[in-house]
C-alpha cells in the first residue's frame, strides 16, 4: 500500500512540475488552441452537422463512386474543361444584359418558327431529295468523261426528266430573284 500512495504523490509532483515549467507564452498558445478546439466541437455538435455525420455510413458507397468518378474526370482532363466551361458561362451570364437576353430569345423564337415552317413545307424530304440528286449527278459525271457536245445537249432536251429539271431551275431562279428584291426593300 505504501508504494501506491508514493506513486500517486509522485505523479502529482510531476504535474506540478510541468505546470511550473510553462511560460506565459505557452499558456497563451494552449488557451488559443483550446478555444479553437471548443469552436470546432461546437460546430460539430450543430444539428445539421450531426445529421450529416449520421448519414455518412449510409452514403459511403455513393461517396466512393463519386470520388472515383471525380478522380477519373480529373485524370482525363475533363474536370478542368468543365471548370473552364463553368467559368465561361458565369462570365457570359454576368455580361448579358436584359435587352441582350430578350433579343437572343426573340431570334431563337424566330429560328424555331422558321424551322417549323420548313418542316411543314416538307423541307426534310426536299433536302433529302436534293442530296440524292446531287450524289446521283456526281456519279453520272464521274463516268461521263469530257463535257458533252452541243448536239448531245440538244438531244438530252428530249428527256422529260431533264425538261422538268430545267423548268424547276428556271422557276427557282425567278422566285429567288423576287425573294432577294423583296428582302432588300
Amino acid at each position: 500500500m505504501g508504494d501506491i500512495t508514493w506513486k500517486r504523490d509522485r505523479a502529482g509532483d510531476e504535474e506540478e512540475d510541468a505546470l511550473r515549467s510553462m511560460t506565459l507564452e505557452m499558456v497563451g498558445r494552449l488557451a488559443e488552441r483550446g478555444a479553437v478546439a471548443l469552436e470546432l466541437l461546437d460546430d460539430i455538435l450543430q444539428p445539421e452537422t450531426l445529421s450529416l455525420l449520421r448519414r455518412l455510413p449510409e452514403a459511403s458507397d455513393s461517396l466512393y463512386r463519386v470520388l472515383d468518378l471525380v478522380q477519373r474526370l480529373e485524370e482525363s482532363g475533363a474536370l478542368s474543361s468543365l471548370a473552364e466551361l463553368a467559368e465561361l458561362l458565369a462570365r457570359l451570364r454576368s455580361t448579358w444584359t436584359g435587352p441582350m437576353a430578350a433579343d437572343a430569345a426573340e431570334k431563337a423564337g424566330k429560328a424555331v418558327e422558321a424551322a417549323d415552317d420548313l418542316v411543314q413545307k416538307g423541307f426534310p424530304e426536299l433536302a433529302h431529295g436534293i442530296l440524292t440528286a446531287v450524289e446521283s449527278a456526281r456519279e453520272e459525271l464521274r463516268g461521263a468523261g469530257d463535257s458533252p457536245s452541243l448536239f448531245r445537249l440538244l438531244r438530252s432536251m428530249s428527256d422529260p426528266e431533264v425538261r422538268e429539271g430545267i423548268r424547276f431551275m428556271l422557276s427557282f431562279a425567278k422566285a429567288l430573284s423576287k425573294g432577294l428584291k423583296d428582302g432588300q426593300s
